[in-house]
């Protein structure tokens, strides 16, 4: 199957045989996001106004911390405080109005201003606009994969040979097959996932209950093999990539 702009990232992330390609996805387009967001971003309205009405969840806001470059971190947050502060204004004033009025009323309604109010808040707070970025690319991909797995031999070897998924993402292509893919290649795509995931999630757990085993003082002069970073890549494994400190 010939190469596209859609195709290259998925091939590339099956040539990288880390425990999950997705993941190995995310991380790409999440470091390219926040990269974006403290450069180019800064000259781009339409995305600051994004940024300003749906913020950054915490996980995204710590990776920009952890850029150097806090001068572009300050002038996105101070514009976004603006935003949060509206926000939070129209609480306040539902918050007094409720206080000046019978409380009756609103109970006999069934309405609660304040609450009402505080919906945007809420909002906000589950939204990050990296995340929304990086889950409708990531959305696209699997559509790709699946188009990549039907017709291209040896994409679909990458995949067999592949260290398998991360269950999130595991989860995620059974979902992605019932949707792509027609009731007969379901069916096979199904077996050979669930088979090549059973043997991943044994040999990492392997590699963990190695590491344990280390501990033990009849180990301690044995050499280090897989298990070193067993745990690793079992959290890995169980719940997606981690961000990890080189230091």
């Amino acid at each position: 199957m010939k190469e596209t702009i859609y195709t290259i990232p998925v091939n590339e992330a099956f040539d990288d045989l880390s425990e999950c390609p997705f993941c190995y996805m995310v991380k790409k387009l999440e470091d390219e996001g926040v990269e974006y967001a403290l450069g180019a971003a800064m000259m781009e309205p339409d995305y600051r106004v994004l940024s300003n009405e749906k913020g950054y969840c915490n996980k995204h806001f710590g990776m920009l911390f952890k850029k150097p470059n806090k001068l572009s971190l300050a002038l996105v947050m101070d514009t976004h405080f603006d935003e949060l502060r509206k926000k939070l204004s129209e609480v306040s004033k539902s918050s007094r109005q409720y206080a000046d009025t019978k409380h009756g009323f609103f109970k006999r309604e069934k309405q609660d201003p304040i609450q009402n109010a505080k919906k945007s808040i809420d909002q906000c707070n589950r939204s990050c606009i990296i995340c929304e970025k990086v889950d409708d690319t990531i959305e696209r991909y699997i559509r790709v994969f699946f188009g990549l797995w039907e017709n291209d031999n040896e994409f679909r070897r990458k995949v067999e040979t592949s260290k398998g998924f991360c269950l999130p993402h595991f989860s995620k292509l059974l979902d992605g097959a019932k949707k792509y893919l027609g009731s007969s290649k379901y069916a096979e795509f199904c077996k050979m996932i669930c088979e090549k995931e059973e043997a991943e999630l044994e040999r990492v757990h392997n590699d963990v209950h190695n590491f344990t085993l280390k501990f033990d003082y009849r180990n301690h002069s044995s050499k280090w093999g897989t298990e070193k970073d067993g745990p690793v890549r079992g959290v890995e494994k169980i719940a997606g990539y981690i961000i990890k400190d080189n230091k």
